[in-house]
């Protein structure tokens, strides 16, 4: 039973006990109801190779707006959930500072790289308090993370320098970590987006699109009118890294 409860029975047992005909009690200020603030993550993303070992990944913070400040008042737990919905991990945070009326809990989240798939999890976290009603509640609140396999891009833009209005072949490798065990591979069928700055300019201007073939081979031609950088994005996926490169080429 909790400390604030075992007060309250304890003062109500007193004034039967005792046997008092007319008992005058002082209502107690009424204390505004504990809630949860907030919560942080360390990393949106964890970006986990499939060969890699167990470890803490993820640094959680909860921000807890409680005023009565006693011990086993408020309690906050959370439940870690993969992409496939089953159970990854229990987060039971303690106390690690305070300021005012606010209370600051932390925890980690413990991922391991050959268990624990790529994808989309989900932090349920509950607070918990038995308030003055003599009523326990409940808050829940549900944040996310990504965990994502890495991958590798090389980027060439060629020849350099090269003629005004002639092909310039923007060539490279995109390669990807396995979901499971295993070193990186050739990425077939992803999509690689060109970008391209005039020196001088302020912005990138798209230029158009390809998509890697066997081994995660790409080459793609572009007309060279100016000097300037161009640059290759993979924009990854929900278990993929993304990537981009640059390559700065003066035309002649």
């Amino acid at each position: 039973m909790r400390k604030s409860l075992a007060r309250r029975c304890a003062a109500a047992a007193l004034a039967v006990f005792t046997g008092l005909t007319t008992v005058a009690l002082a209502a107690s200020p009424a204390q505004a109801a504990p809630a949860l603030a907030g919560v942080t993550l360390s990393t949106g993303t964890v970006v986990l190779d499939g060969d890699a070992g167990c470890a803490n990944r993820v640094k959680v913070t909860f921000k807890v707006y409680d005023p009565v400040a006693e011990d086993d008042y408020v309690s906050v737990s959370a439940d870690v959930m993969g992409p496939d919905g089953d159970a990854v991990d229990f987060l039971f945070p303690k106390q690690a500072s305070r300021s005012g009326d606010y209370a600051y809990l932390t925890d980690y989240v413990f991922i391991c790289g050959g268990l624990d798939g790529p994808g989309r999890y989900t932090i349920r976290t509950e607070l918990e308090w038995f308030g003055d009603d003599l009523v326990d509640h409940v808050v829940e609140r549900v944040d996310t993370f990504y965990v994502k396999r890495p991958t590798s891009l090389t980027y060439d833009a060629t020849p350099e320098p090269v003629k005004k209005n002639s092909a310039l072949t923007h060539k490279g490798v995109l390669k990807a970590d396995p979901v499971g065990y295993g070193a990186k591979y050739g990425l077939k069928g992803a999509v690689l987006r060109f970008y391209f700055k005039a020196s001088g300019a302020k912005s990138y201007t798209y230029k158009g699109q390809t998509t890697t073939g066997a081994g995660g081979k790409y080459s793609k031609k572009f007309k060279a009118t100016k000097s300037g950088t161009w640059m290759v994005v993979y924009s990854g996926s929900s278990t993929r890294q993304p990537q981009t490169r640059f390559d700065a080429v003066k035309v002649k």
